[in-house]
C-alpha cells in the first residue's frame, strides 16, 4: 500500500506512548513513500514527540532512522531498496535460511498479495524478536480486485490470543482519507460500506513457535485438538447487513431483526451529503 500520512499518525502516537524500541526493522514488502517527500515529513513535525525530523522524507528507511530504527531490511520479490527476494508463501527459515529477528516487522498492505497469507503471517511471527512489535495494514473491507484477499478483522484478533499477543492498536482509514478511526462494532459498522484499510499493532511477548487460530464462532462444536478457545471478542462479534433468507418474506416479522432495522434506504438519500462534508451515517 505504500507509506502515506495515516502511517505516519500510528507510529508517532506509538511513539508518544513509549512503544518505539528502536533498532531494526524489516518489512514485508519494500515500501514507497506514497505522500509527498516534504509533507510527509511536515506531518511527522506536528507531534511533540517527534524530533530530529529531517525536512524531506524520500525512503522508508529515512522515515524508520528518524524513529530510531537505525538498520532497515525489506523482503519483496522485486528487489527493491536492496530487499531480499524471498517468496513469502514459504516458510522463509526453512527455505532460505534466514534466522535474523528485529524489532519491528511490518506488514503495509502486502500479504493480501501473497496466495498463502497464513504463511506470511507465520514468517512475520517467526522474525520478530520476543517484545518486538508487529504491525500490520491490510484491506478488511471494499478495495475491490485489489489483492487476493480482503482480511476480518476478528482473524488478527483471535491469532493475537492463540500466541498472546498484547493488543496495542487497532485503528482504520475510510477511503483511504488520512484519518484514523478508533475500532469498534460501532465505529466499524458505520463505515463499512467504504474501502476500508485496518491498521493493528501487536506486541509479540514470547518465543513459543507461532500458533494457528481456530475460528470461535465453532469454538462450542469443535471435536479438533491443538487449538486453544477464543476469549471474549465481543468487539469483533459477525454481523451482516441484510438477511440469510434468500426468499421472499411472508411478513415484515419474518425477516431478522438485523435486516429490519437496516437503514439502508436512509444511507442512500443521504449518502450525497454525507459524502460532500466527508463523514458517512
Amino acid at each position: 500500500m505504500g507509506i502515506n500520512l495515516e502511517y505516519v499518525t500510528l507510529i508517532s502516537d506509538l511513539k508518544a506512548k513509549g512503544h518505539l524500541s528502536g533498532g531494526k526493522v524489516i518489512e514485508l514488502g519494500a515500501q514507497d513513500i506514497s505522500a509527498d517527500h516534504k509533507k510527509i515529513s511536515a506531518h511527522a513535525k506536528k507531534f511533540p514527540a517527534n524530533t530530529n525530523i529531517p525536512s524531506e522524507i524520500k525512503t522508508a528507511h529515512e522515515l524508520y532512522a528518524a524513529f530510531g530504527y537505525g538498520e532497515y531490511q525489506a523482503i519483496d520479490a522485486s528487489g527493491e531498496y536492496g530487499a531480499h527476494v524471498f517468496d513469502l508463501n514459504a516458510d522463509i527459515q526453512k527455505t532460505y535460511n534466514f534466522h535474523e529477528q528485529f524489532d519491528l516487522v511490518t506488514n503495509l498492505g502486502t500479504i493480501e498479495h501473497c496466495f498463502n497469507p497464513a504463511q506470511a503471517i507465520e514468517n512475520m511471527h517467526n522474525i520478530c524478536k520476543e517484545n518486538g512489535l508487529i504491525i500490520h495494514a491490510f484491506p478488511s473491507n471494499g478495495n475491490a480486485n485489489h489483492g487476493f484477499y480482503n482480511m476480518q478483522p476478528r482473524l488478527f484478533i483471535l491469532m493475537a490470543q492463540a500466541n498472546g499477543y498484547d493488543l496495542i492498536d487497532y485503528v482504520f482509514a475510510a477511503d483511504y482519507k488520512p484519518r484514523l478511526i478508533r475500532f469498534s462494532h460501532k465505529n466499524y459498522a458505520a463505515h463499512d460500506d467504504r474501502d476500508i484499510l485496518s491498521y493493528v499493532v501487536f506486541r509479540k511477548k514470547n518465543s513459543a513457535p507461532f500458533i494457528k487460530p481456530f475460528d470461535s464462532m465453532f469454538d462450542e462444536k469443535n471435536k479438533l485438538g491443538g487449538y486453544t478457545s477464543a476469549l471474549d471478542i465481543t468487539e469483533f462479534k459477525p454481523y451482516i447487513k441484510g438477511s440469510w433468507l434468500n426468499i421472499r418474506p411472508r411478513s415484515l416479522y419474518c425477516v431478522p431483526t438485523q435486516a429490519r432495522s437496516n437503514p439502508s434506504l436512509l444511507r442512500t438519500v443521504l449518502k450525497p451529503v454525507y459524502d460532500y462534508i466527508g463523514r458517512y451515517i
